[in-house]
């Protein structure tokens, strides 16, 4: 019914250090919130159990704290497709059931009595009930009740059909579960009002921890782009054999130069060095991707009906979702002169080093709650990217539209396509980077963040006094 695989041993010895549980009902390695989380108790000396779903590898970064990481891995049971399609109602019944039974077996794996259980939210169901029931059979059995802290990704209850039965079931059990959680961190400032208002949380329980990128994501080095895009080079001319460079020392972005008779890597500034847009996506129906590709045979058939000098264009499009191969056949018949469209799937690794060669970012991303905000885009400036997003309720409270970035309306493609005109069109610096308002975009970036230091300001103190033996009033969680 449900497959279930432990790896990890946890260290116990060490009474300062806590055990938190991070629990994650989805992919692990396709969570990197709750991996910087676990990264970050990990750094401060704390034993990590980290439970998912099996699929991609987690951060290479987790690896290295081998003595205090345990990680857990199952494969919760899916009906057939075909009982979805015709009976839906006993679809989320199975789904459900596995889904409980799958965390059930997994909650078993776990070493020693955790002090503190942290779940990424959504989905809230069976989660939140099935950890909050835990929670009370430790108080039991252990007489020690874990901590119960909620991450607050979204709302779970929004991702489904609008006021349906399920909608309704799904709003009620996120209502009465939340308050029971002795801490919840949530992702901008406006969640953590329509929690207070609508869920009836405790303010003084709510901290707003903002998503930023970790110290990895940073601009690539001229060596280490070269390396990548001679690894990459193959699949790129692959998929558009207009890029085939027949020199061996040189690639789409950087050449390997002669100075004083040393070999050199430098950043390629001649003119046919083309122009880096790069966007992810999960290519399910809640992204619209059709709205880049249209924004791109707009700005091809502008730049050529108005005959403007302007440079070439290579999107690199990374993810994997049950729609790409559809979007893949409609690329494939799009004739552009000016922009060649590559769909790519990189390694963890490789993801930061590939938005660190970038010139531009863009984002599709939209909220079922416009309440959340895109992780993508933090990723993309903790490069020093800057984005041209689709624009929604609170998106302002990362984007600021002409200071960091662009937005857009996801109904205007041409608005898009003029933007990336505008943009694109400046020279490139002696920096090797491009001018004008993209310059001035990154330098407005500059020196956010990281999530570092903002996890140890708004997460760590929250998590930690939520342990059953933490009483202090230094560790309260601090108001915004």
């Amino acid at each position: 019914f449900n497959s279930v695989r432990a790896a990890g041993h946890c260290n116990m010895e060490g009474s300062n250090r806590k055990h938190v549980v991070v629990v994650v009902m989805g992919d692990l390695g396709r969570s990197p919130r709750m991996n910087y989380h676990a990264l970050s108790l990990l750094e401060h000396g704390h034993r990590v159990s980290l439970i998912g779903y099996d699929g991609e590898d987690i951060m290479p970064q987790l690896k290295l704290h081998g003595g205090l990481l345990r990680v857990i891995r199952f494969t919760p049971y899916a009906p057939p497709s075909w009982v979805r399609k015709f009976l839906l109602p006993l679809y989320y019944m199975f789904r459900l059931t596995g889904l409980c039974c799958g965390l059930m077996r997994a909650i078993t794996h776990i070493q020693g009595d955790p002090d503190c259980i942290l779940v990424q939210n959504p989905p809230s169901l069976p989660l939140l009930m099935t950890i909050y029931c835990y929670c009370m059979l430790k108080e039991r059995t252990a007489k020690k009740r874990p901590g119960f802290v909620i991450d607050w990704h979204n709302l779970g209850f929004t991702m489904l059909a609008h006021k349906s039965i399920f909608w309704q079931m799904a709003f009620e059990n996120e209502k009465m579960m939340s308050p029971y959680a002795d801490g919840h961190l949530c992702v901008t400032k406006a969640m953590k009002e329509w929690l207070v208002e609508n869920f009836n949380i405790d303010r003084n329980k709510i901290c707003v921890l903002y998503d930023r990128p970790p110290e990895f994501f940073r601009p690539t080095k001229v060596e280490v782009m070269h390396d990548l895009m001679k690894r990459l080079k193959s699949e790129m001319e692959k998929q558009s054999p207009r890029l085939q460079i027949e020199e061996k020392n040189r690639t789409l972005f950087t050449e390997i130069v002669l100075r004083n008779g040393i070999r050199e890597i430098v950043e390629r500034d001649d003119d046919d060095r083309p122009v880096l847009i790069v966007s992810s996506t999960s290519w399910t129906a809640d992204e619209d991707f059709s709205i880049l590709l249209r924004a791109l045979a707009v700005l091809d058939r502008m730049v050529k009906e108005e005959n403007i000098k302007f440079p070439n264009i290579v999107v690199i499009v990374t993810g994997k979702g049950p729609q790409k191969e559809m979007y893949q056949e409609l690329i494939s018949e799009m004739n552009l002169e000016k922009v060649s469209i590559l769909t790519l799937w990189l390694e963890t690794s490789d993801y930061p080093h590939l938005l660190g060669c970038a010139d531009l970012g863009v984002s599709l991303h939209t909220s079922t709650s416009d309440l959340d905000l895109p992780m993508k885009i933090l990723d993309m400036f903790g490069c020093e990217v800057p984005v041209c997003a689709v624009n929604y309720e609170c998106l302002d409270e990362l984007v600021k539209d002409g200071v960091n970035g662009r937005v857009f309306s996801n109904t205007s493609d041409r608005e898009l396509a003029e933007q990336f005109l505008h943009l694109l069109i400046e020279k490139r610096g002696e920096d090797k980077k491009i001018s004008g308002d993209l310059a001035k975009f990154r330098n407005n970036i500059r020196g956010m963040t990281k999530w570092r230091e903002n996890w140890e300001a708004q997460g760590h103190d929250l998590i930690i006094n939520a342990c059953p033996d933490i009483n202090s009033a230094e560790s309260r969680p601090k108001q915004d």
